[in-house]
């Protein structure tokens, strides 16, 4: 059985150049900055409506030398005036991952031979991204979302990370030419090649936690689908099951899922989108037709939608069980 690990349980979190640990993005989009001893500094206002927090990383460099550009997330709302991408890349196991989530979100996997990510890096130096790198600001009260975030990374560990929820942290005309980049690289890129997700056949979803531990299976077999749950409490020998058939229409929804945010394409994605990613003790197993299996553990961190896929999974299934 070939098993594709997307995420690596055990892996070390590692800090981010300078001792700065970026913002983590939990469900809903809201950021909290987490500002870890060393390598920053900056005042810090009662969290008020109003407060604000500035941080600076003194270790942010002031010129990228390397070319190897392996992740990119911005983010940027600019209310009246008009700033709008929200997009995001990363190089992953059979290629680079993109979203891009201004409209409609759209997600794919690019082949790693093509050059999106050296042109990116072109993009980065052309607007000077640069500038203003490693100060951070945030001012309680304001709407979700408002200001904006750049975060670039490097395989030498040269980074550009900056962010203000109070006022445009790059230009109008940077910002328009990030976002008509990402616009375009859905027609202009090749995709890669990725199993197909109808040929899905079971999904498990799994939580191990120190006191709980609680599997819910879901499998088709030809008009009917069938769900298990077991669930067990460290404090009891008691093992809880409950089961449920539903019609095999009601598996679409797991292989839509897949197919919408091109799930699959995130193998390998983990080593270069560690600084904001959050690993929980929930994963979700696509098992597919041939045996092999794609294993996604909830995160956070990659934008339109992708970090709520295991948790509105779970819930999709307890309802399931409950009809």
């Amino acid at each position: 059985m070939a098993i594709l690990n997307l995420f690596h349980k055990n892996s070390p979190e590692p800090e981010v150049p300078g001792g700065n640990k970026e913002p983590v993005e939990a469900p809903g989009g809201n950021k909290e900055p987490v500002v870890a001893p060393g390598g920053m500094k900056g005042g810090l206002e009662p969290p008020i409506c109003g407060g604000t927090r500035h941080s600076e990383d003194e270790n942010a460099p002031t010129k990228i030398q390397s070319r190897d550009l392996i992740f990119f997330k911005a983010g940027t709302d600019g209310g009246s005036m008009g700033m709008h991408s929200k997009v995001y890349a990363a190089k992953a196991e059979r290629g680079i991952y993109i979203v891009d989530a201004e409209d409609q979100p759209r997600f794919a996997l690019l082949r790693s031979d093509c050059d999106f990510l050296s042109r990116l890096d072109e993009l980065v130096r052309e607007q000077d991204l640069i500038l203003g790198n490693g100060q951070h600001s945030r001012t309680a009260g304001l709407p979700a979302d408002f200001g904006g975030s750049i975060d670039v990374r490097y395989a030498s560990g040269e980074f550009i990370s900056k962010s203000d929820n109070q006022s445009p942290i790059i230009t109008r005309k940077a910002d328009d030419a990030i976002s008509e980049f990402f616009a375009r690289a859905f027609d202009a890129y090749p995709r890669a090649d990725l199993p197909d997700p109808s040929l899905i056949r079971k999904v498990t979803w799994r939580e191990d936690g120190e006191d709980h531990h609680r599997v819910i299976t879901f499998e088709r077999e030809g008009v009917i689908a069938t769900l298990h749950s077991e669930s067990k409490y460290a404090t009891s020998d008691m093992v809880y099951r409950s089961d449920a058939q539903v019609p095999a229409q009601a598996f679409d929804r797991i292989v839509d899922d897949v197919n919408k945010f091109c799930l699959f394409g995130l193998e390998g994605v983990r080593q270069y989108h560690t600084y904001s990613s959050h690993v929980m003790e929930e994963t979700l197993t696509y098992e597919l037709s041939d045996g092999s299996q794609f294993v996604l553990p909830n995160f956070y961190g990659v934008i339109g939608g992708v970090s709520n896929v295991v948790f509105e999974t779970r819930l999709y299934l307890e309802d399931l069980l409950k009809a």
